[in-house]
């Protein structure tokens, strides 16, 4: 598994993070941290950024021939988003790093915290005793994308827990863009009796597959590197926490693969991009609900019709 990426670093408004983040996912970065808080040993961090402050975020790649056409080419799609083209945001070379130092980045953010009424996710650094009825899972992110704390992983989680929670429960899922696995874990957690969890990334693939066997779910959730068009069957619940844009460009390959009555549960998406998905999903036989909200980002809940 690759072990060593490079660092860079970016300084942005905290009102900013989000967005920036969102590019850099879209131009092939692994992963980011929001550095420069002040800590406390006794105080665990709080989540929101101060929008007015500038943070340090520090986006790690794959490692390239020419590190200044990296920077020039992020500057360039900074630059193309309508609310960053005017702010003074900076990239520069910030090194290289490992993964043992990628996961100690982490861990100043990334605390045990509760989703629904049972659900439990904590840090395999961090002890926790669980109280009656709660069930635990432990995830270390190393280089893939998911502890649980960004806003669209939580809302999936909590519409996951929502449907798991129905009469009338998802049987099986299946997980596009797994990262660390956290939204398969969730499920299987909750009762969700297969799933299916896809990733194009090998290390986010490779890191899940350890997050999976820890927690003592290999019998119930596979990881794949297959795409999802490669993939046979159909799932009663399908969890996409992908780009919008990436969203609406597979939506014909979810309907392959969902039920009839199927759930269809989409994220990764920002406010702005709303209306973008919505309408690339107007025209399928598909029921939608109310769309969830956290901070700049939404999660929608679909229902494929019955023929």
């Amino acid at each position: 598994m690759k072990n060593e990426w490079i660092v860079i670093e970016i300084r942005v408004r905290g009102k900013f993070v989000d967005f920036v983040g969102a590019v850099l996912s879209a131009s092939g970065c692994s992963g980011t941290v929001v550095e420069e808080r002040k800590l406390d040993t006794f105080v665990v961090p709080d989540n929101d950024l101060d929008p007015s402050a500038d943070y340090n975020m520090k986006a790690y790649f794959d490692t390239v021939a020419d590190s200044n056409l990296l920077i020039a080419e992020l500057q360039s799609a900074l630059q193309d988003i309508p609310v960053l083209s005017n702010q003074d945001i900076r990239v520069t070379l910030g090194g290289t790093v490992r993964i043992e130092d990628w996961a100690e980045d982490w861990k100043q953010n990334f605390s045990a915290f509760h989703v629904g009424k049972n659900l439990v996710i904590r840090p395999s650094w961090e002890e926790y005793l669980p109280q009656e009825g709660e069930v635990v899972i432990e995830i270390d992110p190393g280089m893939a994308f998911g502890t649980g704390t960004h806003g669209t992983t939580q809302l999936c989680l909590e519409v996951i827990a929502e449907q798991l929670d129905r009469p009338d429960p998802p049987a099986d899922m299946l997980d596009v863009g797994t990262g660390s696995g956290i939204l398969a874990l969730g499920a299987a957690a909750l009762g969700c009796r297969k799933v299916v969890a896809t990733d194009i990334d090998s290390v986010a693939c490779a890191i899940a597959r350890e997050n999976v066997d820890k927690n003592g779910y290999t019998d119930r959730i596979k990881i794949t590197e297959q795409t999802l068009e490669q993939l046979p069957g159909q799932f009663d619940l399908i969890v996409a926490n992908i780009l919008a844009e990436e969203n609406v460009r597979l939506k014909n390959a979810f309907m392959d693969h969902l039920c009839p009555g199927g759930w269809l549960i989409l994220s990764g998406i920002l406010k702005e991009k709303e209306s973008l998905v919505c309408r690339g999903f107007a025209d399928l036989p598909l029921k939608f609900f109310p769309s969830r909200y956290q901070g700049e980002w939404i999660c929608l809940l679909l229902q494929r019709l019955m023929a």
